[in-house]
């Protein structure tokens, strides 16, 4: 029986942070307590002026590996997890191959275990056929993932009865639909015109990734699952439009990213195509209702959509050619306990957002909570850190961030997943002890 007791670090309670000391007994939450245990643990950590939260959880990043390997692997990118606080990271479907059927979930389980530093969850390709789906999710898909963008085409998603047909074997399975909601017809259309006329800009890009292909693509959507009753999560929302669609359907949530809270345009002016993402950072407007929004619960939860690429990927004079995505797993905590340090955003929210709010919407089994009976999923965070974000320190493979030189308050200076220490101090220690999570059905 191995057990680790963390003395005297303050954790949430209600509104008020209160001294505890937490006893972790064999990969669970064993006491929480204001006395200590009589009992001598096998290891102490000394957590004086530091706060305890559940072991943040990711449902949205990109860990690539198979043959995407160079951009980024289960092993490093569990590793840049755990450096930043996550203990449990859900890897989306458009992989190489992509995860569009049962043999190739197992494919990407068999790689992921005994490999990953995390827990790790997999979404599935949604797919218009019900026997398929089902065999996903009874091999272990947590949810599946319908790109409107046309990005992952497992079939004409702008065929109405097509998608019907995708959305009931959905809903016959009794899973999660997440959505990566943007109009992927009107993004075409645009798309090619620009490149017939020699438009190649990032603001020609982003003409074509407008607010209104997003909202477009979000009010159809709903308006599809709620007549069929599939319960949904519109990934990376960024327009407040789109948030209060989601609002008006009681089946459904949304997530945000860092990127879309705290950045706007302007980071284009200093980083270029390295900045590009979709849906991509809007004008500063939106980012400041979506951060509104975001405080005050509208907008559900926190996702990083961590999405790895090489800087030959992400660097070129053509905005059509650079790969999409940023880097975020390391970043993602400490970005946004500097908004709590300065006011901007209540730890309470952080945590339920973070942690609690994701375990809820997904099914995931005994996370995203601080209780006694819970798996031992912890994140042991340094509110008075001062830190710089340099990309060229991640142990991710990505190295470049729309965050660089951002000096910040407030990291994960210990993560410990399934009752074992796997980051202190910034560095990744022990062996990958990280699970394979299926959706608690």
């Amino acid at each position: 029986m191995s057990s680790i007791l963390i003395e005297s670090v303050k954790v949430q309670i209600n509104e008020e942070l209160t001294t505890v000391h937490i006893l972790l007994v064999d990969g669970a939450i064993k006491r929480i307590s204001k006395l200590k245990p009589m009992t001598r643990p096998d290891e102490t950590i000394h957590a004086n002026k530091l706060i305890a939260a559940p072991g943040l959880i990711d449902v949205h990043v990109h860990l690539r590996d198979m043959e995407l390997g160079y951009k980024e692997t289960f092993r490093t990118g569990t590793q840049a997890a755990a450096r930043g606080g996550y203990t449990t990271v859900v890897d989306m479907p458009n992989t190489q191959p992509p995860t569009t059927n049962a043999g190739r979930l197992a494919d990407k389980i068999t790689k992921a275990d005994g490999n990953i530093f995390t827990n790790m969850g997999f979404q599935g390709a949604l797919v218009p056929d019900v026997d398929e789906v089902k065999k996903m999710k009874k091999g272990g898909a947590v949810a599946f993932k319908l790109y409107l963008n046309k990005s992952l085409e497992t079939f004409n998603s702008s065929d109405k009865s097509e998608l019907r047909l995708a959305l009931q074997a959905v809903k016959q399975s009794d899973s999660l639909l997440t959505v990566h909601a943007e109009d992927g017809d009107a993004i075409k259309k645009i798309q090619s015109e620009s490149i017939t006329s020699g438009k190649l800009s990032i603001d020609d890009f982003l003409r074509a990734h407008s607010p209104k292909v997003e909202v477009t693509a979000v009010k159809s959507i709903l308006a599809l699952c709620r007549s069929l009753s599939v319960r949904t999560h519109i990934c990376h929302i960024t327009t407040p439009q789109a948030v209060r669609l989601v609002h008006a359907y009681r089946n459904s949530t949304c997530e945000a990213t860092p990127h879309h809270l705290l950045l706007d345009q302007a980071v284009f002016r200093r980083h270029g195509t390295k900045a590009i993402c979709v849906p991509p950072i809007r004008e500063s407007q939106y980012r400041r209702q979506l951060w509104k929004l975001f405080v005050t619960g509208g907008v559900d939860i926190l996702a990083s959509d961590h999405a790895p690429h090489t800087l030959h990927e992400k660097v070129t004079k053509n905005a059509w050619k650079a790969a999409s995505g940023v880097p975020g797993l390391e970043t993602s905590l400490t970005l946004m306990m500097t908004e709590v340090m300065n006011g901007r955003l209540s730890l309470r929210r952080l945590i339920h957002a973070s942690s609690t709010i994701p375990a809820k919407i997904f099914k995931l089994h005994k996370k995203g909570r601080l209780q006694p009976g819970y798996d031992a999923d912890i994140v042991i965070i340094d509110p008075n850190a001062r830190t710089t974000i340099k990309a060229r320190e991640f142990v991710s493979k990505a190295k470049y961030s729309p965050f660089e030189g951002m000096k910040c308050r407030g990291k994960a200076v210990c993560t410990i997943v399934n009752g074992q220490i796997v980051q202190q101090d910034g560095r990744v220690i022990g062996e990958p002890v990280g699970k394979i999570l299926r959706s608690d059905t």
